[in-house]
Parts: structure tokens; C-alpha cells; sequence
């Protein structure tokens, strides 16, 4: 998993990159050139939808998703592993909704083409099918981490 999620982060800092070089090339053009791009700000809604679905489960990886620690630290060790257990189920649950109903979505829009860049709108939806699927893998693969870590004695 360490070189997936190594590749994952170097893939949104490429994305985030990419965004930002896109951005700024259409803000000279427009105001220097005084000629207007007409892909950019297409392409940097899609780099960013990708972006953020790639995101996603590296901040699972990270812990670093919103949650109240005060309230969860209050109850006992048994009682938080039931909590992080049922919470994990519902990021699985987000991974698999996310890949099941964007699968859908794309066999809806495979001959649907992006007017500025003139690709498939499949592939834009792309992003959010492999941010899923990578987030139920990140989620079992510390499910299982845990369950390993929790079998061993003290």
C-alpha cells in the first residue's frame, strides 16, 4: 500500500500543479494576450474532481477527516473500537456508493464529450470511480492493521 498512496500523492500534487500552471497561463493570456483560452477552465474543473476524490481517502489514510476527539475520547477503549469500527463501515459504505452510482453515471456519459476539451465525460467521472474504490482499500487495509495490532498479545 506505501507505493499506492505514494503514487496517489504524487498524482494530486501533479493534479493541484497542473491546475495552478492552467490557471495562471489563462489569466496571462486573458489579461496580457488579450486572448482567452477556451479549455482552462474546463480542464481545471475536471483536474480538480479529480483532485478531490483522490484526496479523499488520503486523508483517511492521514486521520486528518473532521471529528469530534473530546466526545470520542471519553468512552472507553472497547467502546471507541466499536465506534471506529462502525465508522470505518461507513467510509466503506461511502467508497462503494461512490464507485456503484458514478459506475452508472459513466455508462450514461461514455459518448457524452466535454465541450472544451472535447473528451469523453466518462473519463472526467473516472476520478470519482478510482477515488472510491481506493478508499474502501485504504479503509480494510487498516481495518485489517487494526484487527492484526488488537490479535497481538501485550
Amino acid at each position: 500500500m506505501r507505493y499506492i498512496n505514494k503514487f496517489v500523492e504524487a498524482l494530486i500534487t501533479l493534479l493541484f500543479t497542473a491546475i495552478v500552471i492552467v490557471g495562471t497561463l489563462q489569466v496571462f493570456n486573458r489579461f496580457v494576450l488579450n486572448i482567452s483560452l477556451s479549455w482552462s477552465e474546463e480542464f481545471q474543473k475536471f483536474a480538480f474532481v479529480w483532485l478531490v476524490f483522490l484526496a479523499i481517502p488520503v486523508a483517511y489514510n492521514r486521520a486528518a477527516h473532521l471529528r469530534v476527539d473530546t466526545f470520542f475520547e471519553r468512552f472507553p477503549a472497547s467502546m471507541q473500537r466499536v465506534m471506529q469500527s462502525i465508522i470505518d463501515l461507513l467510509w466503506i459504505g461511502l467508497g462503494v456508493s461512490l464507485v456503484t452510482y458514478t459506475w452508472r453515471l459513466m455508462q450514461v456519459t461514455k459518448y457524452q464529450l466535454s465541450p472544451g476539451l472535447g473528451i469523453s465525460m466518462s473519463l472526467v467521472y473516472a476520478g470519482m470511480v478510482i477515488g472510491g474504490a481506493y478508499l474502501v482499500l485504504c479503509v480494510l487495509t487498516n481495518m485489517a492493521v487494526r484487527i492484526k495490532a488488537e490479535g497481538r498479545p501485550s
